[in-house]
């Protein structure tokens, strides 16, 4: 009998023990973070740009193609242009940016950093490794749309390669990054990417030839 009790007691034990270790994992996994995943799936509170003609700022954006945002533009004046042109290698270029506001959390304006970051002609495209910064300003955004535009000298080429434009803050943060960069875009709709091919700056104030387009292997499916 006493063996038995003893083994009566060691399972009981165990079992106790068992359910305590399950209550606990069950604890904390409830308060755990969640992952980080698109948080803006049926309603837009946050500044956003547009991957495509026809986004409306949800997460995660499905359309393609996504690497020429029609918020994201070079234009030869810093008042803005209907459609990007290309950079000029030693020039004066104007990187133009649309951001859209429908009140970020019912708080009205918002204030942030818009940074810009480039990938180097026909190189790779791993974030971040790969990107050079360009520059970046401090905007506030109020209700609605607003045009942000800096100047940019340091065109690299001429050549083929991409700009993309970073808007993040303090109530608008990132809601994904990972290495792919055509992940990160379609995840926050606060990154907007552009396609680009510079051309240089000719003597006598001429442009050289377009660098013919890098024909895009990436998957949009």
């Amino acid at each position: 009998m006493a063996i038995s009790g003893s083994r009566l007691r060691r399972a009981a034990t165990a079992l106790l023990a068992g359910v305590a270790l399950a209550g606990l994992l069950g604890a904390t996994a409830t308060a755990a973070p969640p992952e980080a995943t698109p948080d803006r799936l049926m309603t837009v509170t946050d500044v956003w740009m547009r991957d495509v003609a026809g986004d409306v700022g949800l997460q995660p954006h499905s359309g393609y193609v996504i690497w020429a945002s029609p918020d994201l533009k070079i234009c030869p004046t810093a008042a803005g242009c209907s459609s990007s042109v290309p950079p000029v290698v030693g020039g004066t270029n104007h990187i133009v940016t649309t951001l859209r506001n429908p009140g970020p959390y019912g708080e009205g304006a918002d204030s942030g950093t818009l940074a810009f970051y480039r990938s180097s002609p026909s190189g790779s495209l791993v974030w971040p490794t790969a990107w050079t910064f360009v520059t970046s300003v401090i905007v506030t955004v109020p209700p609605g749309v607003t045009t942000v535009s800096v100047p940019w000298i340091s065109v690299p080429g001429p050549g083929h390669f991409s700009l993309i434009a970073v808007w993040q803050s303090p109530t608008d943060p990132l809601v994904l990054v990972t290495p792919d960069i055509l992940t990160n875009v379609r995840h926050n709709n606060n990154i907007v990417w552009r396609d680009l091919d510079s051309v240089a700056l000719l003597a006598g104030g001429g442009l050289g030839a377009k660098h013919p387009p890098a024909v895009r292997t990436t998957s949009v499916g």
